[in-house]
């Protein structure tokens, strides 16, 4: 039995969700997280999408990982995009009931300098207890995802934007290391970035990249061969006792996607080819974990 619990996100398999439990089986995954199928995005997919699957995954023995949601991937200056996507996370927090999962995953708005200013990290986070107030009677846990394209981007830039932050344990980091190396800088996301904010990662995405020398890097590259040591990252996860969810989100093909889909995940285009891609960097990622 694995320490952590290992899932892969749906559309990095297929947009077929017998493709993605085939898959899941083949690999004795502890589960999925759910972001596109059915060629739909999340926040398209029906309430009979999700009870479908819901019940195939739960007849799979699979547990339901995250529910990846693009919520406040919007502009902090619209009052109006705002409020559309405050009532986005209410559709996301039910459609997570549906499935059976406990965390929804949020970002931090568009990104509008490197590095973020401390005004713009204060102003995301002063949007937050309006989620909190959403989930506050649930057990629901808002995953704030680093992200490149976003205000909170880096380890420091979390670790400043938790401050700002409510004190609660509904708030938890989705930490994505690649993430950080698609900004600018030399700092290494494994002993720079994540020590600063360990104790608030509530769930971890793996994919990889390869800076050249401090530029931003540009594309995803195959698991093992960019520049995160996770081998090194997977130990430190586990000496600091974290338990919870590791899930692939290859971005990777062996066939290169467009620039424009492989940063908007969804549907059929992000997910053609995928499989193939995902077995190899599932196959390394299963070795690393049993290794560390």
């Amino acid at each position: 039995m694995n320490w952590c619990k290992l899932a892969i996100l749906t559309d990095e398999v297929s947009q077929e969700l017998d493709d993605v439990l085939r898959f899941a089986a083949d690999f004795k995954l502890d589960g999925i997280e759910v972001r596109s199928l059915f060629g739909r995005a999340f926040k398209d997919l029906t309430k009979d999408d999700l009870t479908l699957i819901a019940k195939k995954s739960r007849d799979a023995g699979l547990a339901i990982a995250g529910a990846a949601s693009p919520v406040f991937k919007c502009n902090l200056d619209s009052p109006e995009e705002i409020a559309a996507h405050v009532e986005l996370f209410k559709r996301s927090v039910e459609a997570a009931q549906i499935l059976g999962t406990d965390i929804v995953r949020v970002f931090t708005f568009l990104r509008r300098s490197h590095p973020a200013t401390g005004d713009d990290l204060k102003r995301a986070a002063s949007h937050f207890p309006k989620l909190l107030d959403v989930v506050r009677s649930t057990n629901i846990r808002i995953g704030i995802e680093n992200e490149a394209s976003c205000v909170v981007g880096n380890g420091a830039e979390t670790a400043e934007f938790w401050k700002h932050l409510p004190p609660s344990p509904q708030f938890g980091v989705v930490w994505d290391p690649c993430n950080c190396i698609y900004l600018e800088g030399a700092n290494d996301p494994i002993r720079d970035d994540y020590p600063a904010i360990a104790e608030h990662v509530a769930h971890v995405h793996i994919k990889d990249a390869a800076r050249n020398g401090t530029k931003s890097a540009l594309k995803c590259c195959e698991l093992g061969k960019g520049s995160i040591d996770f081998p090194a990252h997977l130990r430190e996860l586990k000496s600091r006792g974290y338990r919870g969810w590791i899930a692939l989100e290859t971005h990777w093909r062996s066939i290169p996607l467009d620039d424009a889909i492989q940063h908007l995940p969804a549907g059929y285009s992000f997910s053609a080819n995928a499989e193939p891609a995902s077995r190899i960097c599932m196959a390394t990622l299963q070795r690393w974990v049993a290794e560390a």
